[in-house]
């Protein structure tokens, strides 16, 4: 009878290596990813907020007020990660003022429905 006990010891030895070099480091980055995502997304929703409570100025208060909802939340941030998400607050609201403005004029219907 012949021996397949090294001959599966490598198998295993082969899908242990693979486990812990591919599969593994496949699955953090992913975790990672989809928690980046969960963090930036509470982030802007405290962000945004925040300017739906105070309203233009109060920016003390309102990133106050970000921190403190973003912690209740379980969530610790640093300062330049609201910073970037006001900036992406301001940075939509300019371009919705653009749109605004340039469409202003226009009545939306098109030539043909009209």
């Amino acid at each position: 009878m012949i021996d397949l006990t090294p001959i599966f010891q490598a198998v295993l030895a082969l899908l242990a290596a693979l486990i812990t070099y591919k599969l593994i480091p496949w699955i953090k980055a992913r975790t990672t990813n989809e928690q980046q995502a969960r963090i930036d997304a509470a982030i802007r929703v405290a962000v945004y907020a925040a300017e739906q409570v105070y309203g233009a100025g109060h920016g003390a208060q309102k990133k106050a007020f970000a921190v403190a909802y973003l912690e209740e939340h379980g969530f610790t941030v640093d300062s330049a990660a609201i910073e970037a998400a006001v900036c992406e607050l301001l940075n939509l609201s300019t371009t919705s003022e653009m749109i605004v403005e340039t469409d202003a004029p226009h009545d939306g219907l098109t030539d043909d429905v009209k």
